[in-house]
């Protein structure tokens, strides 16, 4: 198998031509990953994640809801529209790291926020998924769960033509409908 991997500067750079790609040669390509990974964090901040659940004010935080063990977070970086992170406010590297009641508690929120995103946002269906390690693809060493909407339309006209991605609403709108409906988070465990 040969796989291909193409690393941009920004996310403003302009993809090669791949059109002799292989069915099996597809990939995954985010182009805001690099605009995250680029951002200025202060020095003295050693997880952003665990910055956002002591409130710093430093670091932006889309919270849709939080309690004493966990946050649920948009992505400030999103995949697609809607997309939601369950963050334990622990500072945990890997599922190993947690406790059992931990585990289960984190997944009792999981189970709830693809309840939320299914009333909120519609979608046909939910990629749910973890990255724990650099070689797969995590960018902030601390466990959380990323929940990605799909929507049916996703292969349109602008994704395939133009390898454009086209979010549907913005962060805030999204935040603002989310909170609108958090009671379904509460009683998650």
């Amino acid at each position: 198998m040969v796989l291909r991997t193409v690393r941009l500067k920004s996310s403003a750079e302009q993809l090669p031509d791949m059109t002799d790609l292989k069915p099996y040669e597809k990939y995954l390509w985010s182009p805001k990953r690099d605009d995250y990974e680029a951002k200025e964090i202060p020095e003295d901040i050693e997880c952003i994640f665990c910055a956002q659940a002591e409130d710093d004010e430093r670091v932006s935080k889309e919270t849709v809801f939080e309690d004493d063990f966990l946050m649920v977070e948009l992505n400030i970086f999103p995949y697609n529209t809607g997309h939601l992170m369950v963050v334990p406010k622990r500072h945990v590297n890997s599922m190993v790291d947690l406790k059992q009641e931990e585990r289960n508690r984190l997944f009792a929120m999981v189970a709830k926020v693809e309840e939320l995103q299914r009333e909120v946002v519609e979608p046909a269906g939910i990629d749910v998924g973890m990255n724990i390690g650099k070689a797969a693809g995590e960018s902030i060493p601390h466990l959380h769960v990323q929940l990605v909407p799909i929507y049916e339309k996703d292969r349109g006209f602008m994704e395939t033509s133009l390898d454009t991605k086209v979010m549907k609403k913005t962060i805030a709108d999204m935040k603002e409908e989310y909170q609108e409906r958090a009671e379904i988070l509460e009683d998650y465990w």
